[in-house]
């Protein structure tokens, strides 16, 4: 067998991240399209959103489980799928078929890749996904921007990422190598509670992601010029994911994780001041810092067995499949315009728990005395 390519790996693994980091930016900008495409009540727009997060998580939660065939091909191919099934919009179920293959293809790339690239890098690995993760940035920003060139059309994005995970599949090498471990750890300890808090952020980032350029659009934004802000909000959550580089030498991850909470509640606060386009932006920044700071920290709370990170992979795509059901119903009422406010006190919330928690799991454990003292 002919030894797995780093350069492949690197061409394959970049670009392919750039194609699934081109879907949440891409499926935000498009519901408003999709709502008067297909008659969709405020609310039904969600489903996309959950079908995403639906095919994310039964294929990662499997990937789990060792299923040799569940590989990056495979995932290109849902990708390519999916892709062209959204694209053609034969109707509003095809149209969540497609999302729930796209899903699919996108939890399987960043699980296998994030993998790989830790792995077949040796010493350069951990640098590797750094660079891996922050190139999900380039495809968040300039799907937007692809958007507003097509005139306010999602099919021909669509189109193109269907194209380009197609023509990938080809440059894929396989690695050859079985995962040392599978399955997920004993999570029956009060320490996994701190998922709840990793559930919440990643509600957070669905709604700014998923629902925010319809908020915008519903408070008088015009739509093309949503959809640019869009592109500017993924600008900002990039160069915060890049800035955790420096940041997490002087901060530890605890607390930059209880600063994106804390910034989100602000960033509310702020729409509700009259400054909506505004908060989205900055929203942007304060949402780049939670993921990654929960996963430092997570890591370190929760043990050093190597299928944590599945426990928290599977928890974050729990969140993605069933958070755009969660927020429909709180918007139900209010409205999609209220969505800033809401996303701001349910960060508040979120602070406090983890100020909280934080405080508990700061405090010193008193010395015991022995049963026959």
């Amino acid at each position: 067998m002919i030894a797995p390519s780093p350069t492949r790996l690197f061409v394959s693994g970049t670009l392919s991240f750039v194609l699934i980091g081109a879907l949440p930016a891409l499926y935000g900008v498009s519901l408003p399209a999709y709502r008067r495409m297909f008659y969709l009540a405020e609310g039904q727009g969600g489903q996309l959103l959950s079908a995403h997060g639906i095919g994310a998580f039964i294929f990662v939660f499997a990937g789990i489980f060792g299923l040799r065939w569940l590989t990056t091909r495979f995932a290109l191919a849902a990708l390519a799928v999916g892709g062209a099934l959204v694209a053609a919009q034969p109707g509003w179920i095809s149209v969540l078929i497609g999302a729930f293959a796209l899903g699919a293809g996108f939890g399987l790339i960043s699980t296998i890749q994030n993998r790989r690239f830790l792995a077949e890098f040796g010493d350069r690995g951990p640098g590797m996904v750094g660079l891996l993760n922050a190139v999900f940035g380039i495809g968040a920003i300039a799907a937007p921007i692809l958007f507003v060139w097509a005139g306010g059309a999602p099919s021909p994005v669509f189109a193109g990422i269907a194209i380009g995970s197609a023509a990938l599949i080809p440059v894929v090498q396989p690695s050859g190598k079985v995962p040392a471990t599978v399955g997920l750890p004993d999570w029956r300890n009060r320490r996994s509670l701190i998922l709840i808090l990793l559930f919440a952020s990643v509600l957070l980032e669905v709604g700014l992601f998923g629902f925010g350029p319809s908020a915008l659009i519903t408070l008088g934004t015009p739509e093309l010029a949503a959809a640019r802000l869009a592109s500017v909000f993924f600008v900002v959550f990039l160069l915060a994911r890049l800035g955790l580089y420096w940041l997490t030498n002087w901060v530890s991850a605890q607390v930059l994780f209880l600063c994106g909470f804390v910034g989100i509640a602000l960033c509310g606060l702020l729409a509700a001041a009259g400054w909506p386009a505004l908060a989205y932006v900055l929203a942007g920044g304060c949402t780049g810092l939670t993921f990654p700071s929960f996963f430092v920290w997570g890591s370190a709370m929760l043990g050093r067995d190597p299928r944590i990170a599945s426990l928290m992979l599977a928890a974050a795509l729990f969140a993605v499949a069933t958070g755009p059901l969660i927020l429909g119903l709180l918007l139900a009422r209010s409205g999609i315009g209220s969505l800033f406010g809401v996303l701001g006190i349910l960060a508040a919330i979120a602070a406090i728990a983890l100020s909280l928690t934080i405080l508990q799991l700061w405090r010193p454990v008193p010395d015991r005395a022995p049963p026959n003292a």
